[in-house]
């Protein structure tokens, strides 16, 4: 029977779903906790302490897609590592190509390094320099300087250790990477609750956010030694000299796909945000806290939905790289039914249900009328889509529609700027550009894409 290196199974699946709700769940769990305890400008603080791990995901660039994805195509066996594109395991072994991974796992490890040095230095500089401006009025220079160094320092080793998430999703440890995130967030909730309820404020949510990231990449290096055979194959190895240039190489070969993956990044940050800072400066506060409220729900929903399909990406690669066609078909059909089901329901739960939802909530917000969340819903559909079928698309290491999707976040802005600003200031002028210039190419070309692929396959499958 063949046994492949990465085998998804239902347990992975479970344990995605499980650690999303439960993650959700903490954040709610530890809110009222912070509310109640830090005064306002502690709360406004830490706000901003958090702005900064958005900042840092930009700074990654989309680096843990690209390594994620080559560890994945090493740990199936293969030979090579490409700039673009996959060879198929010519060898037909099974068995990851340890000797590679070390290689790969070595230039990741500068790579961090470096970006993690940057970080660091910005963080202690400018961060600094910002966080006592904004908050030396209102708050004693102690708390600010010590609650902020502890943040800045937990970002910092976030970065500089952030290979581990990336390595553990490639070779298929999905169990064990969620495994891990539920026990940091339950070790940050726990000791940020004992440490403000001690009155520590602050400084005691810093100093439990430094705690669990060390727990996580602590238990993060423990597991993926113990999984496998990865200690007995890989300590060795990891031990050895290895040629610079060959290092050098590999730098070379990943840096093409990880630069078009920070453009998608990038362009999906665009169009997902654009549309709520024109709002705000162009319509009030009020029609944004609506809209956000929408967005806000359906990138809940668009999670849970999308949680199967990104279970098994790594899955994805491995039967590109074995050459087991039939069943990455038959499995990411499946994704998308799923996919389909999850976000139909929901869509149509919000649509007919949402308003009745916050009024028993005694919501201050008030959802979208019911013409502007239709747009919305079609919208951030047949985006979700796309994605997921660009993300399918990139399981064999090909990224053809950066381009596109930077050109059309671009197109987006500006025109979503000109109607504001020459036309009239009202939402329909900003939900039409982002709805019908994504129509226009993207929404259906990367579909029609996989489905083009799905059908030679098939053809080549049923003539050999």
């Amino acid at each position: 029977m063949f046994k492949m290196a990465i085998n998804i199974t239902r347990k992975d699946v479970m344990w995605s779903y499980l650690s999303l709700f439960l993650l959700n769940g903490i954040n709610i769990i530890l809110l009222p906790f912070i509310l109640a305890y830090l005064n306002v400008a502690e709360v406004g603080l830490w706000y901003t302490f958090t702005a900064v791990s958005g900042l840092v995901l930009i700074l990654d660039f989309g680096f843990q897609t690209t390594l994620a994805r080559n560890v994945t195509f090493v740990w199936s066996g293969a030979g090579e590592i490409m700039g673009t594109g996959y060879k198929g395991n010519e060898n037909k072994t099974n068995s990851p190509n340890y000797g590679l991974f070390v290689k790969l796992f070595k230039v990741t490890q500068t790579i961090y390094l470096m970006i993690g040095l940057i970080i660091f230095i910005l963080l202690f500089s400018v961060g600094t320099w910002y966080v006592y401006i904004v908050s030396i009025e209102e708050l004693p220079l102690d708390v600010i300087l010590i609650s902020w160094g502890l943040y800045a320092t937990a970002v910092f080793l976030n970065m500089k250790y952030a290979y581990w998430n990336a390595i553990l999703r490639g070779i298929g440890a999905i169990k064990i990477h969620q495994q891990i995130l539920i026990i940091t967030k339950l070790v940050q909730l726990v000791l940020s609750i004992i440490g403000i309820i001690m009155g520590y404020g602050l400084i005691a949510v810093s100093i439990a956010y430094l705690i669990a990231v060390i727990v996580n990449r602590v238990l993060a290096y423990i597991r993926f030694y113990s999984y496998q055979n990865n200690r007995e194959y890989i300590k060795p190895i990891i031990k050895s000299k290895f040629n610079k240039k060959e290092l050098r190489e590999i730098f070379k070969e990943i840096l093409p796909n990880t630069y078009r993956q920070g453009i998608i990044s990038i362009s999906n940050y665009i169009n997902l945000r654009s549309t709520t800072l024109l709002s705000s400066a162009y319509l009030g506060l009020s029609i944004t806290a609506s809209l956000g409220l929408v967005l806000q729900v359906v990138n809940v929903i668009t999670s849970v939905a999308n949680t199967f399909f990104n279970t098994y990406q790594a899955q994805f690669s491995s039967y590109r790289l074995h050459g087991r066609h039939k069943k990455m078909i038959m499995k990411f059909k499946q994704a998308i039914s799923i996919n389909y089901l999850i976000t139909t329901f929901s869509f149509v739960v919000l649509f007919f249900f949402g308003e009745f939802i916050l009024n028993i909530i005694n919501s201050n917000v008030s959802i979208l009328p019911r013409e502007y969340l239709l747009v919305m819903m079609i919208y951030l559909f047949l985006y979700n889509n796309q994605l997921i079928f660009g993300s399918f698309i990139a399981t064999k290491n090909e990224l053809p529609h950066y381009k596109a999707f930077l050109i059309s976040s671009l197109l987006v802005v500006i025109t979503q700027f000109f109607l504001m600003n020459i036309v009239t200031p009202t939402l329909w002028n900003l939900l039409f550009p982002i709805l019908f210039i994504q129509m226009v190419y993207n929404n259906w070309k990367w579909p029609y894409e996989v489905f083009k692929e799905i059908k030679k396959t098939k053809s080549v499958r049923e003539s050999g």
